[in-house]
């Protein structure tokens, strides 16, 4: 049950993909000043050393966080992400520690917003804890994040997000995420949730999109994609799933203009690609994915607030 070690991944392109499309649907909740909640079911520990243990000996980070750390020009929104992540770490010239998704989501709560942090494992749980300290805004349970999808759902605040990112160590859990996330949205029909999947050779993730959307009929939901081979071929990890239910506005299109030039940055060899598909309000059919190509616009725009 608690084989997982995310220490081994931390940092890795994986991990940008899910951080920065966390980053941007955080931009949206902070946009306007009213009171947010964010739920990490899957919390993790919160920090891992990246110069030595486990990511120091798998060294993924380096072709993750790692290219795109000493970049001179990018985006302004990558720009701020990387700062906050600077602002991390012991000493900000040198790239030794990289954040879980909680800690930085608690890096941007304002005084009236909330993070519920998940965390059934009891090492990463007292990781954990340490990491959010006696921060008043944070609350951390040691439960079972399916037991935290019935229990914890609707939150109050009403306003905010819910992120669901397993190891997907069990072939089940591609099929119990789509229920969690059904269970959650039958209690909570205001919340944005953000799903995390694998792109692996053998397959499964393309029914757990289809999960999704025949779970939440209506909804829009914006898939992203950061595939490092295409078709995905080849042992471990080929690409980067995010599902976002109840899908802010503009999304789509900020996803598409930050995660571009990433995406050029952690596949120089153009092996993969970045791929998006959009399920609208009322529209026909199945929502088709389009490679976004390295000559569309990737000018940054404005945010407008999500209620």
């Amino acid at each position: 049950m608690f084989s997982y070690q995310h220490e081994y991944h931390a940092g890795n392109f994986a991990d940008v993909h899910k951080h920065l499309v966390l980053w941007l649907v955080l931009d949206s909740l902070l946009a306007r000043p009213k009171p947010f909640v964010a739920l990490d079911l899957f919390a993790g520990s919160g920090q891992y050393a990246l110069d030595r243990g486990p990511a120091a000996r798998s060294g993924e980070w380096r072709e993750g966080i790692g290219r795109l750390w000493s970049l001179n020009r990018a985006p302004a929104t990558l720009r701020v992400w990387l700062d906050a992540i600077r602002g991390l770490q012991p000493d900000p010239a040198r790239l030794t520690m990289y954040p879980g998704s909680p800690a930085l989501i608690q890096q941007r709560l304002r005084d009236q917003d909330q993070l519920v942090a998940c965390e059934l494992h009891p090492g990463a749980s007292a990781v954990l804890q340490d990491v959010l300290r006696a921060d008043s805004r944070c609350h951390l349970h040691r439960r079972d994040a399916r037991e935290a999808a019935r229990a914890l759902f609707p939150p109050e605040p009403r306003r905010g997000l819910a992120l669901l990112d397993p190891a997907y160590e069990r072939v089940q859990e591609y099929a119990e995420i789509p229920e969690m996330t059904r269970e959650i949205r039958r209690r909570w029909n205001t919340g944005i949730i953000l799903v995390w999947y694998p792109l692996l050779e053998e397959g499964r993730h393309p029914q757990l999109r289809e999960a999704l959307l025949s779970r939440h009929p209506g909804e829009e939901i914006l898939f992203s994609e950061l595939r490092l081979s295409e078709p995905p071929r080849g042992p471990g990890l080929q690409g980067s799933g995010m599902a976002v239910l109840n899908m802010p506005w503009q999304l789509d299109q900020r996803v598409r203009e930050l995660l571009l030039p990433v995406w050029q940055r952690l596949d120089p060899d153009a092996r993969g690609g970045l791929f998006q598909a959009t399920a609208l309000e009322n529209a026909q059919g199945r929502p088709q994915f389009v490679r976004i190509e390295p000559d569309d616009s990737t000018a940054m725009r404005d945010v407008k607030d999500h209620d």
